[in-house]
């Protein structure tokens, strides 16, 4: 009899498999280069010019902002190629391999994770450098942040990949998911100046979160402490959970309409 592969291993072929994934799709790479150092470059920095007049520094707040939203559009697209896995009838193949579907979802997750850390993680020396923080101990910290952020975005789009079963519904969601997370957050937009009905929405954001985990490392005068960080591990948590409880649902009998 062959032995049983131990759960490092299993998780780390998954997260090598995705991987592999991502270098296959170089557009997608180059696409969100583009588009986030035109974010940076233009609209930051003309957005900037504005806001010094009400004393308020916008480039250095959105550049980590601009960070923390990268890796959580990036992380949302390994529920699309679980969709995808699906409709090629390869995702009942790999479900029958001999692992947990609890240790699929952790390996699928941190697969996702981990192609976004390696995407961004030239973005974030460069915006540390044009903040004035050379500390590799400091964006080493960040990095970290930004990795269990999108651990925990990565298991939402695993999540919604085993909910729906349309195709269109699930673009529609995943994208309106996005917009949520990103947009309803204090990742680009301060709090502050922000809607009064959408304030307490954003303050629960787990890209709020790490955004302000982020800024309080790179950037002075600001702060942030063990509220971020409970909410952080707290989406993590329950999306791990959710996705593997859905997914068991998948195993048991389908998904729901």
């Amino acid at each position: 009899m062959s032995e049983k592969p131990s759960s490092l291993s299993v998780i780390w072929v998954l997260i090598e498999r995705d991987l592999r994934t991502l270098v296959k799709s170089p557009f997608i790479l180059i696409n969100r280069t583009i588009f986030f150092l035109i974010q940076l470059f233009v609209f930051a920095a003309l957005v900037s010019k504005l806001a010094t007049a009400l004393g308020f520094n916008y480039f250095d707040f959105y550049s980590v902002g601009a960070i923390v939203s990268t890796i959580t559009s990036i992380a949302f697209i390994i529920g699309e190629d679980l969709f995808e896995e699906e409709e090629l009838g390869l995702l009942d193949y790999l479900l029958s391999l001999p692992f947990g579907h609890s240790l699929f979802v952790i390996g699928r997750a941190l697969g996702g994770a981990v192609r976004g850390l390696i995407y961004v993680t030239p973005m974030m020396i460069l915006v540390a450098y044009l903040d004035g923080y050379l500390s590799p101990v400091g964006v080493a910290g960040s990095l970290a942040i930004i990795f269990v952020l999108a651990t925990g975005i990565s298991g939402l789009s695993i999540t919604l990949a085993m909910l729906i079963r349309n195709a269109n519904r699930f673009d529609i969601l995943i994208a309106l998911a996005e917009l949520a997370t990103v947009r309803v957050s204090a990742a680009i937009y301060p709090l502050t100046f922000m809607p009064r009905a959408l304030q307490p929405v954003a303050t629960y954001s787990p890209v709020t979160s790490a955004s302000d985990l982020v800024r309080a490392i790179i950037l002075p005068g600001y702060s942030a402490g063990a509220y971020e960080t409970v909410v952080l591990l707290l989406f993590v948590g329950i999306f791990f959970g959710l996705g593997s409880a859905f997914l068991f649902r998948k195993i048991e009998g389908g998904r729901f309409e």
